[in-house]
């Protein structure tokens, strides 16, 4: 059981080097590839085309779930249904990483400063609706594949909140709020945080 909580650990710790490597890399080709922008900016302007039979509506009802102060609710939610099964450490984790995600995600928007693709205060790599997305309910998927016990909430959970990830992922190029570079980045760095829950939660439980 040790053993094969071991090698666990190190397929998430080497989910979190690819991550890391994929987040440089693309950092580097923002910071000093400038033919980058019109590419990124020709893919979604594709994107943007693919998806105008819709109603804009939809993506702008996705994409406000997203932002860090409409994540609270779904953090109380999450963190008493944990409590309620007595599992206060991963209910600590779950905020902990959720939150370190928004930070690490400002950070990279000052450090980076890349303009986005309409006129919007803030700087737009990577997307943080993405990266916080990714790591709220990429959390919470693992969480449901190892302690639900119905198979139909298992699942239909599962789906569900993959499903979610990827609506929000898609509003922010639907709405051309944010390259896809900076959604790539995103899910990346969000991708990164979940796999560094999934260690630290099971270290602390060997």
């Amino acid at each position: 059981m040790a053993k094969h909580q071991e090698s666990g650990i190190a397929l998430n710790l080497n989910y979190v080097v690819i991550s890391v490597v994929v987040l440089a890399v693309l950092t580097l080709f923002v910071l000093y590839m400038p033919g980058l922008t019109e590419f990124d900016a020709n893919v979604l302007h594709s994107i943007r085309l693919a998806l105008s039979p819709y109603p804009v509506s939809f993506a702008q009802f996705v994409t406000e779930f997203g932002r860090s102060y409409q994540m609270f609710w779904p953090q109380v939610a999450a963190g008493s249904v944990l409590i309620s099964h007595k599992k206060y450490v991963k209910t600590f984790l779950l905020i902990f990483f959720t939150q370190a995600t928004y930070v690490i995600t400002i950070a990279m928007k000052n450090f980076v400063c890349r303009e986005r693709p309409c006129v919007y205060p803030e700087f737009s790599f990577p997307s943080g609706h993405t990266s916080t997305t990714v790591c709220f309910y990429g959390i919470l998927i693992y969480l449901v594949l190892h302690y639900a016990k119905s198979d139909f909430w298992r699942y239909f959970l599962t789906i569900l909140f993959s499903v979610w990830i990827i609506l929000v992922a898609v509003s922010r190029l639907w709405l051309g709020v944010h390259y896809p570079v900076d959604v790539i980045a995103g899910f990346f760095l969000g991708f990164m945080m979940v796999n560094l829950f999934i260690i630290v939660s099971k270290s602390l439980s060997k």
